[in-house]
């Protein structure tokens, strides 16, 4: 990777950063990307080729696996821990992924800005989507919903802004939902448009929702304009007669 694409990189990483609406940007462009990990090839006894990488011990005492954009971002965990590991290795990131699957990453863990990938984020963004699964839940069941005490920064108006590229979705609502019966608590979005808004708009939002639903996950469920939902009396934070304004931040009250 060449010194102006690193440099590109870690604008993203910056500007997702302060944005959250540009991690999806971001994450597409380091997949892409080749990254510095410390550690070193070395030849196997069978003639192939492996690699040993040297991890930082995280908050909680377990390791975790930094990996930088540049070879001036790991002098900056050199610079914070003298003695770790100065020789690296260059690896395509996808590749580094597929190698540490299982394991908590660390983007460049001692700059200005950085970023964790959870095991589960990460199998999700190799995998291009945050899983989706139907359930069913029992006639019965009972469900509490309200309005989310917490949304994680920047997902309504990422959300907003996928919606308003589909004409599809006329309104979304997001919820909290709790299964007491199956100790279950979950984000509930309620995607409410057209009849094939489901077929429409799936994929897309699967994509989206990789880098929201780490800390909780979000049920989707899809209505039709004026069938009951289980969030009608919340309000919606996305319209499409008010999609410009949902695009810059700036909601309808």
């Amino acid at each position: 990777m060449t010194t102006a694409e690193q440099a590109h990189l870690e604008s993203l990483l910056a500007a997702a950063a302060n944005e959250p609406t540009r991690a999806p940007e971001f994450v597409s462009e380091l997949l892409q990307a080749t990254v510095i990990v410390p550690g070193l090839v070395s030849e196997a006894a069978d003639g192939g080729r492996t690699a040993s990488f040297a991890p930082l011990v995280g908050p909680g005492g377990a390791p975790v696996q930094p990996f930088y954009t540049s070879v001036e971002r790991l002098q900056e965990t050199i610079a914070a821990i003298p003695g770790f590991e100065a020789r690296y290795v260059g690896i395509p990131c996808r590749a580094f992924w597929e190698t540490t699957r299982g394991a908590t990453l660390v983007l460049n863990p001692h700059s200005a800005h950085g970023k964790e990938f959870l095991p589960g984020e990460v199998a999700h963004l190799l995998d291009g989507a945050a899983s989706v699964t139907s359930r069913v839940v029992e006639r019965g069941t009972e469900v509490m919903v309200g309005r989310p005490a917490h949304v994680p920064p920047g997902m309504e108006d990422a959300l907003s802004a996928l919606f308003a590229r589909h004409d599809a979705v006329d309104e979304a609502v997001l919820g909290w939902k709790v299964t007491p019966s199956a100790n279950d608590q979950s984000y509930l979005l309620v995607v409410i448009g057209a009849g094939d808004v489901r077929e429409r708009v799936g994929d897309d939002l699967a994509r989206s929702l990789v880098m929201f639903s780490q800390a909780h996950p979000v049920d989707v469920m899809y209505t039709t304009p004026g069938a009951g939902h289980l969030l009608s009396g919340l309000a919606p934070f996305y319209r499409k007669a008010a999609q410009r304004r949902s695009l810059f931040g700036r909601r309808r009250t």
